[in-house]
C-alpha cells in the first residue's frame, strides 16, 4: 500500500493533485489544514493523506507482510529462497514469481528461510508495526464508514477527546480497549484505564540523573522558554538537592539575554559566565569544572536556518560529555511541532521538556505529537515562576487533561 501526502491552497486542489498522482480509486485517509508556524499561525492551504493499493505486488511491500497475508499454493517446483543481507535497513530481495499454473493442492512446495539469517526485531520494528496496525485500523474504519463512530466508547466523551483534538486512530484504540475488556471492567474504572491506555505510548523516563548528567546545554525555537527552564532546574538543584550550580549562556544574538540570566544566577548566588564561540565555552567548562553540574543556555533558533542549527551543533561537540535537552512548547501546531523535532534532531538530544502547560488548549493534540515522535519527555513547566513551577513528566500529567471535560461532565451527572 501506498501512503502519500499533498498539499493544496484549497481542498478542491489538493484533491486534484491526489487524482493526479494516484488516481480516481485513491483512499482519503485524512485531510487538515497547514498554518504559519507559531500560536497564531494564518491558515495557508489544506494537506490531504492519500492511500492506494500498490498495483506491483512487490515493489513497496514490507518484507514478510504478503507471505504473512497472502499465502498461496504453487506448483511443485524448486523456489528459490529469498536473499536476506546481514544489513536490517536493506530491504530483503524477493525473487520474481513464476508464471501461475493450476492449483494442485498435493503439490505444494513451501518456501523455506534459514532461521540464523532472521534477524531479532529491533525497537524500530516494533514500532513501525505498531504505525502499520494504526494505518490498517483507520482504513478499515474509512471503508467501512465507521470513522466518527465508536461502539464502546461514549459518545459525550469521543467528542471530548475530538474537541482535544486527539487523534483519530488514538480514539479508536480505546474503543479497542474498552471492548477487549468487556463487562470485566467497572463503569467507574474507565476513565482510569483509558488513561493507562495511552499512557503506555508515550515515553516518560523520570527527572535526569544530575550524577552522570553534569553538564546541560538547552536549546530549542525562539520564545519557549529556554532561559526560565533554566533557572527552575538550577533552582531546584540548589535549593532542594544542595548541588553546587554554575550557567553559562551563549546566547549573544538576542538583546538582554544574558542579563536576564545573570539576574537568576545572583538571585541564587551561583557562578555565571558568557561564551561566543566553541573554544570559550571549552574554556569556561573547565573554570567550572569543580561544580556538580552546569547548566548552559542557548540562543533560540529558527527550524528552517540550518546554518544556525550547525553553529549549535559546534557548540554540543565542545566536550563529548555534554547532554542536550530539547525544550518544545505545549501550544505548538503539528506541523510546527514536526518540523522542530526533525531539524533539531541533527543535534545529539537525549532529552525534553514541555513548556507553557498552563497554556495547552489542545491536550490530545499534544499528546498526538508526542505519540508520534516517541519523544522522550522529562520535564513540564506549568507556569511562570521560578523556580516552583517545574514538574518531572510523566503519564498522568501529559493525558489527563485530554479527558477532564467529559469525565468532569460524567461526574456532575451522576452526583445530580
Amino acid at each position: 500500500m501506498i501512503v502519500r501526502s499533498f498539499t493544496g491552497r484549497t481542498m478542491t486542489e489538493a484533491l486534484d493533485k491526489v487524482k493526479a498522482n494516484m488516481g480516481d480509486d485513491a483512499l482519503i485517509i485524512e485531510t487538515r489544514s497547514v498554518t504559519e508556524p507559531g500560536l497564531f499561525g494564518k491558515k495557508i492551504g489544506i494537506e490531504v493523506v492519500a492511500a492506494k493499493d500498490n498495483p506491483n505486488k512487490e515493489a513497496g511491500t514490507l518484507p514478510g507482510l504478503k507471505a504473512m497475508h497472502e499465502p498461496s499454493i504453487q506448483a511443485a517446483a524448486p523456489i528459490e529462497e529469498p536473499h536476506i543481507s546481514n544489513n536490517p535497513w536493506q530491504p530483503i530481495s524477493v525473487p520474481a514469481e513464476p508464471e501461475q499454473t493450476p492449483i494442485r493442492p498435493a503439490a505444494t512446495a513451501p518456501a523455506t528461510v534459514s532461521v540464523d539469517a532472521v534477524k531479532p526485531l529491533t525497537e524500530h520494528d516494533e514500532h513501525l508495526g505498531a504505525e502499520l496496525k494504526s494505518i490498517r485500523r483507520q482504513l478499515a474504519r474509512l471503508a467501512s464508514g465507521t470513522n466518527s463512530q465508536c461502539t464502546h466508547l461514549e459518545e459525550d466523551i469521543a467528542q471530548t477527546l475530538r474537541d482535544n483534538e486527539l487523534p483519530e486512530d488514538c480514539i479508536a484504540e480505546l474503543d479497542e480497549a474498552l471492548a477487549q475488556a468487556g463487562d470485566r471492567l467497572p463503569a467507574a474504572k474507565r476513565p482510569l484505564f483509558m488513561q493507562r491506555v495511552l499512557e503506555k505510548r508515550i515515553l516518560t523516563p523520570g527527572g535526569i540523573n544530575w550524577d552522570s548528567c553534569k553538564q546541560l546545554l538547552v536549546v530549542g525555537p525562539t520564545g519557549v522558554g529556554k532561559t526560565t527552564t533554566i533557572a527552575k532546574l538550577a533552582g531546584d538543584l540548589v535549593l532542594k538537592q544542595n548541588r553546587s550550580v554554575a550557567l553559562v549562556t551563549i546566547d549573544t544574538y538576542r538583546i538582554g539575554a544574558a542579563e536576564q540570566l545573570q539576574s537568576y544566577a545572583d538571585l541564587l548566588d551561583l557562578p555565571f559566565e558568557v561564551a561566543s564561540t566553541p573554544e570559550q565555552l571549552h574554556a569556561v567548562l573547565e573554570r567550572f569544572r569543580h561544580c556538580d553540574n552546569i547548566l548552559i543556555d542557548t540562543a533560540g533558533r529558527n527550524p528552517s536556518d540550518s546554518a544556525r542549527l550547525h553553529e549549535l551543533r559546534d557548540f554540543c561537540h565542545t566536550n563529548p560529555a555534554m547532554h542536550v535537552m530539547l525544550a518544545l512548547s505545549a501550544t505548538s501546531g503539528r506541523a510546527e511541532f514536526a518540523s522542530v523535532v526533525e531539524r533539531f534532531s541533527l543535534l545529539p538530544i537525549e532529552h525534553s521538556c514541555i513548556t507553557k502547560m498552563d497554556e495547552l488548549m489542545a491536550p490530545g493534540r499534544l499528546y498526538g505529537c508526542l505519540r508520534r515522535h516517541q519523544l522522550p519527555v522529562h520535564y513540564c513547566t506549568t507556569g511562570q515562576e521560578v523556580p516552583d513551577d517545574i514538574v518531572v513528566a510523566d503519564g498522568p500529567n501529559l493525558t489527563n487533561t485530554i479527558f477532564e471535560p467529559a469525565f468532569h461532565t460524567s461526574e456532575a451527572l451522576v452526583s445530580a
